[in-house]
């Protein structure tokens, strides 16, 4: 038999349930309304763990549709317990008005929506991003307009204890730059053989009268340099058959003067060797050594040497054995847009009654090549590593193989350099430079970049410094040497933290 406290407990029970069941639906249209906002906010720039380098960043996010209104958090935690910035707006980006003080920071981004609903965070992630002001890394200290628009320059200093940059300034022809201190720099004065030129790049020994300049249609400019400038000087002369050279460099070996030119004229793309000798102070070519040069698929930009030490593969044809030994071998590397970074042997090494004996050939030997992601043209080799400007792709990094097939070898297969590395450098890298354990890009609108190379497998990015677009860089002593478009000359001493 029930009792009646139990149809008494029953009851109540009953009424409980149906209380909750009409309460749940007169307010399950309420609960709905206050759910979180479903669309989240999509993060664009700068990307996460970026160094982004800059003192008040632009911080960049999607669209959402039916958006109202953002709201945008900056902190120096992941956990956001001590935020920096916490900014409504309506807007898409946002600019922080102060500095901010050299750290990592992170950031996310919410939206609220016409109906005042507030979404999650930034799909759930928190992205970071650095700030530096370069200060540790480079220093602007003075900037040169120059007569034209600045492409390559190249720094020595002179007999007379003056140190020169002397300056590739594109239809200006050669324009040098007194830089003994460079924080006070000084325009020495202008060189220009041609009117319709456009020099790209330059190379000169120092303490010799004569710079060489890649100078398009006027073939390879010698530029008296002596001071004060002389532009109807005899010694300004154009040497060689190339026209539209792209780039130069040059070697000494056994007191006699090497130059390496590539050109990107559309029925001939060469690889040029030149030996210069000069008769009564006018430089002039070796005829012999005029010859020797190496066709390129496409558009070569960039060339640069190198002196290292490899291991050489022997042949002995009577014994049919093969011997190794370790000698140094000079090197010639070329970039080339379409078909990247190739490499020639212009030494060969024979051992004669035991000693070994180096020269250069005038026939270069093609030791290997192999392309890069996407346009190579200047490069810099150093201590088996190549470093290649690859325009939209950044910097490319390749190691050399440690043995190559000697001049006589009786099979001369290739041997190609290995990309073992990239750095995306945010700009269009137009040109690099190697010292010590670092590498310093001239990144086009990317202004300048300097990377720490100490592992060449590793690449750290370090600093940037923007500037409106950079072509070329060089680097001497504890300055660094900025060719922009806008600026001119641009010189920066190196930061604590670079050696």
């Amino acid at each position: 038999m029930i009792r009646l406290t139990q149809i008494k407990w029953f009851i109540f029970i009953v009424f409980v349930v149906m209380g909750l069941i009409a309460f749940t639906g007169c307010t399950r249209e309420k609960i709905i309304i206050y759910q979180p906002y479903s669309e989240q906010v999509s993060l664009i720039y700068p990307p996460d763990t970026n160094p982004e380098f800059t003192t008040a960043p632009i911080l960049l996010w999607e669209n959402v549709a039916d958006a109202d209104s953002y709201q945008v958090q900056i902190s120096v935690n992941a956990s956001f317990s001590d935020i920096v910035v916490n900014a409504a707006l309506t807007d898409t980006s946002y600019q922080y008005s102060q500095q901010l003080s050299n750290d990592e920071y992170f950031w996310r981004v919410r939206v609220q929506n016409s109906d005042n609903i507030w979404s999650d965070w930034s799909d759930a992630l928190i992205w970071s991003f650095n700030i530096n002001d370069n200060s540790n890394y480079m220093i602007l200290r003075a900037t040169v307009p120059t007569y034209g628009i600045p492409q390559d320059v190249f720094v020595c200093e002179e007999l007379d204890g003056v140190t020169i940059a002397y300056v590739a300034d594109g239809q200006a022809g050669l324009t040098l730059v007194d830089v003994t201190d460079p924080e006070t720099p000084s325009i020495i004065g202008n060189l220009d053989l041609e009117s319709n030129d456009n020099a790209l790049s330059v190379w000169k020994v120092p303490g010799d009268y004569t710079a060489y300049m890649a100078d398009t249609d006027g073939k390879i400019a010698c530029m008296d340099v002596r001071r004060p400038l002389d532009p109807e000087s005899y010694r300004n002369v154009n040497l060689g058959g190339e026209q539209n050279l792209s780039d130069l460099t040059g070697i000494i070996f056994q007191d006699t003067m090497y130059l390496f030119c590539v050109t990107s004229l559309y029925n001939h793309r060469t690889l040029t060797p030149l030996q210069i000798v000069y008769s009564d102070e006018i430089p002039e070519l070796n005829g012999f050594y005029a010859v020797g040069s190496y066709d390129l698929p496409s558009d070569a930009k960039g060339v640069c040497t190198d002196t290292i030490s490899r291991v050489i593969e022997y042949y002995n044809a009577d014994s049919e054995s093969t011997y190794y030994e370790t000698q140094d071998c000079i090197l010639v590397f070329v970039g080339d847009t379409q078909s990247g970074l190739w490499w020639f042997d212009v030494s060969s090494t024979h051992t004669f009654e035991g000693e070994a004996t180096q020269l250069i050939n005038t026939e270069m030997r093609l030791l290997g090549s192999t392309d890069t992601p996407y346009s190579a043209l200047k490069l810099t080799a150093k201590d088996g590593f190549v470093y290649v400007a690859d325009d939209r792709a950044g910097l490319q990094i390749f190691d050399l193989p440690d043995t190559i097939p000697a001049f006589d070898h009786d099979s001369l297969y290739q041997v190609d350099p290995v990309l073992i590395s990239d750095v995306n450098t945010s700009g269009r890298t137009k040109d690099t430079y190697v010292a010590n354990n670092y590498c310093y890009a001239a990144d086009a609108s990317g202004g300048l970049k300097i990377i720490d190379i100490t592992n060449p497998y590793v690449p750290v990015f370090l600093a940037a410094y923007n500037t409106p677009y950079a072509y070329g860089v060089y680097v001497r002593d504890e300055y660094i040497y900025l060719c922009d478009r806008d600026n001119g000359l641009m010189i920066f001493e190196k930061g604590d933290l670079i050696e």
